[in-house]
């Protein structure tokens, strides 16, 4: 008997599919995995702890996280901080400029923002169909669970307590290849532009937005060599998880090729590019592959496809990792209201990110999130329903408007924020099916 897509597709959401077989394959072999797991505790009991605590640490999140427990708040529409000509609804008159001059008793400013999504992890390889057909997942979804447990299990008996298949799960092969496949795309993209001195990314003018992006993104004319000044215009901002992270080494080599090349200042200097990471991006999920194993403000050390990047030098990985804001784990009760605020609030901290365009590496659930609640309330757009494909870019305008005290009752101003729904420009993959590069 044929089973139809659809059926295929309700059996594949039931969570006891799951859960079967991953307590039936624990259970036929608990009595080796009980053996192993001594001898680990006996011969490194450091390592073996530090692999267990990702376990208690796991079922924590899993039990008492209210990471996905909020909604979009219905009756604060971000278009009505915003006059029509920055993409609002308000009935201001007119409109101040954007580098942050008062009009009346608001003060707008805005940044570029281009969003990169990481590519497929090994928790997305074992647990979710992607593009596979979802027939072939389902008949070879028991021999892919035996091999994502016995790859832990190796980590675990081997003592590599900085690694993990499901904990903070880094990029698949698969993953790694749709990264390759940005990096390719931008680099010959680059070529057609052009990145010679009198193509600074800062501009805004000439050229489409998508080349616009592609100098922003490979920072086309600016940095040590190119004759326009060491002042980069962008910031590379990751989340705190290893795919996050790795997207952005991969994806982006060619931009940190030239622009850290023989670098040896001050990691804090004004002119460093280096991946800073936010806590604010830490994935939407309670899930252990939602979890950072990167100790607060520790050496981000390089997963398995990390070590060799062309165009890097070997060992090149940790030092483009900025963690000194990486302060650990997103906090129990915290949850992914709470931390798109503290995002759209770090990029326009001026001690954090004073360079005015942003370039994003995150995950899907957050940015769908970030258009769902930032975008007007009545713009339809498909970036509200749909994820953004692994690999995917896509370049934004994110406005600030600050009250001043005479309009929020005294006091501090208050904040609000707003994409722009014009100013969304698809530069590599796409939305769903919805495609391009």
């Amino acid at each position: 008997m044929m089973i139809s897509p659809v059926a295929m597709s309700d059996l594949l959401s039931i969570p006891s599919f799951l859960l079967f077989h991953i307590v039936w394959l624990i259970h036929s072999i608990r009595r080796p995995l009980l053996l192993v797991s001594a001898l680990c505790v006996l011969t490194d009991p450091l390592a073996a702890g530090r692999k267990l605590r990702l376990v208690g640490v796991s079922l924590a999140y899993l039990l008492l996280c209210k990471d996905k427990k909020w909604k979009v708040p219905p009756d604060v529409d971000p278009a009505s901080h915003f006059p029509a000509e920055l993409g609002g609804s308000s009935k201001s008159e007119s409109s101040s400029s954007s580098d942050g001059d008062d009009q009346g008793n608001e003060k707008y400013r805005e940044k570029t923002v281009i969003l990169i999504r990481h590519g497929e992890s090994t928790w997305n390889d074992t647990f979710n169909p992607g593009q596979r057909n979802k027939l072939l997942f389902v008949l070879f979804f028991v021999p892919n669970l035996a091999y994502a447990i016995f790859a832990e299990l190796y980590y675990f008996v081997s003592g590599r307590d900085r690694d993990s298949w499901f904990y903070d799960s880094p990029l698949s092969v698969s993953g790694k290849d749709q990264i390759e496949g940005l990096r390719s795309f931008l680099k010959k993209e680059g070529l057609k532009v052009g990145g010679g001195a009198g193509g600074s990314s800062n501009s805004s003018g000439g050229g489409s937005g998508e080349e616009r992006a592609i100098r922003i993104l490979l920072a086309l004319g600016e940095g040590k060599g190119t004759g326009g000044g060491d002042e980069l215009s962008s910031h590379v901002v990751s989340s705190n998880l290893r795919r996050a992270i790795s997207t952005a080494v991969i994806g982006l080599a060619d931009r940190f090729s030239r622009t850290t090349a023989g670098d040896d200042r001050d990691h804090e200097d004004k002119h460093d590019d280096r991946i800073v990471l936010l806590p604010s991006l830490q994935e939407i999920s309670i899930n252990p592959d939602a979890l950072s194993i990167l100790p607060p403000r520790g050496v981000a050390c390089p997963t398995w496809c990390d070590e060799d990047i062309v165009g890097l030098p070997h060992g090149k990985f940790s030092s483009l990792v900025d963690t000194r804001y990486h302060s650990g784990n997103k906090a129990l009760n915290s949850n992914g209201l709470l931390r798109l605020e503290e995002f759209v609030s770090d990029v326009f901290d001026d001690d954090r990110l004073p360079r005015t365009n942003v370039v994003v590496v995150g995950h899907s659930l957050f940015f769908r999130s970030f258009f769902r609640v930032y975008m007007p309330r009545g713009a339809v757009h498909v970036a509200k329903e749909k994820k953004l494909v692994n690999g995917g870019a896509v370049m934004l305008t994110l406005r600030e408007v600050t009250v001043t005290a005479a309009l929020s009752g005294g006091g501090k101003g208050k904040k609000a924020y707003m994409i722009d729904p014009s100013s969304i420009v698809v530069v590599y993959g796409g939305f769903g099916k919805h495609t391009k590069g």
